[in-house]
């Protein structure tokens, strides 16, 4: 239905309103706390609205345009990724939000075929960081070199926002481990879409090594 798009800090403008979220009213007297919101990461849930998300998932695909100007609206709203930024902010339910970015994430193209620099780029780490025996600071300095600077900048916010969600997940129910897993497989797979030959415990197998491959960058970033 949409185009997938490239650029790593697009993902950044859809996270930033979870991680920023002030805690808004709803009626006088419910609170809508953020990233408290249980629930906040899972799909289908009942305060969400199909209808936001496509309005929001439509203004950011025109603002990865910056030549889209709007010019009906008000001069400080006049461009397309003013528009998304105010719409979005604005946007009541945080789980809508939540759910413009697994869209993001599940269309998102990486620059090149794959990430890192080659196949071998978590091999690599892994065995770097267990020589130097989980040092803080692997992170930097055995990883960042075997990525390409777009994709780390891509790792490290989504990193950063997975830290914000699991802060509260005694109230949101979103553990690390959960998002990890959940998200592991659009982010770091590629290609997506397995040879003619891969049936679904193939699949599952890939899905599952890419979900514990991004707990552990995850665990390696905030050592």
């Amino acid at each position: 239905m949409f185009a997938s798009y490239h650029c790593p800090r697009s993902v950044f403008f859809l996270a930033f309103p979870l991680l920023t979220r002030k805690p808004l009213l709803n009626h006088g007297s419910d609170r809508l706390p953020g990233l408290e919101t249980l629930g906040l990461m899972h799909p289908h849930w009942y305060s969400s609205s199909p209808d936001v998300q496509r309005r929001l998932i439509s203004l950011f695909i025109h603002s990865l345009n910056p030549d889209n100007a709007i010019t009906l609206l008000p001069p400080s709203l006049s461009s397309s990724s003013s528009l998304f930024e105010s719409e979005i902010n604005y946007t009541r339910s945080p789980h809508d939000i939540a759910a413009v970015l697994r869209w993001g994430l599940r269309h998102l193209e990486l620059n090149g075929d794959k990430f890192g620099k080659d196949e071998l780029w978590y091999k690599t780490f892994s065995e770097a960081e267990q020589s130097s025996e989980y040092l803080a600071g692997s992170y930097s300095t055995d990883l960042a070199p075997l990525i390409p600077p777009e994709h780390l900048e891509l790792l490290n916010v989504i990193l950063d926002l997975f830290s914000s969600l699991a802060a509260h997940a005694e109230k949101n129910g979103t553990s690390a481990s959960k998002l990890t897993r959940a998200f592991g497989f659009w982010l770091l797979a590629a290609p997506r879409v397995g040879g003619d030959n891969e049936d679904w415990p193939k699949f599952y197998a890939r899905w599952q090594d890419n979900g514990r491959i991004l707990e552990h960058l995850f665990l390696a970033r905030i050592r």
